[in-house]
């Protein structure tokens, strides 16, 4: 799920989680990857390349671009220090909250 977050900037972030987030840290930031494994075969980190760009972000971390571009990455901590997030709920999911919330 992309996050969003702002201040007089913006940025959009995904956690690196597992292996189903990293196609969309791709399309987030328009950059190759390269995934690494530990010896047993879990997720160790994810290299973001583009031209002289390289970003490495291991599971737990956000990747994110902000509004001019940059890509970089960061902890959830950074992310809610520095920029209110304003993140919409997908309607799915508003609908459960809205049904378990009526009174019976």
């Amino acid at each position: 799920m992309i996050r969003m977050f702002k201040s007089k900037d913006f940025v959009e972030a995904i956690e690196l989680k597992d292996f189903s987030t990293i196609q969309g840290i791709i399309q987030l930031t328009g950059m190759e990857a390269t995934i690494k494994l530990t010896d047993v075969g879990t997720l160790q980190s994810v290299t973001l390349k583009r031209n002289d760009k390289v970003v490495v972000a291991v599971p737990g971390q956000y990747v994110y671009k902000n509004n001019t571009g940059t890509v970089a990455v960061c902890t959830y901590e950074y992310l809610a220090e520095n920029y209110e997030e304003v993140t919409e709920q997908p309607e799915e999911e508003t609908n459960q909250t809205e049904q378990t919330t009526e009174a019976p």
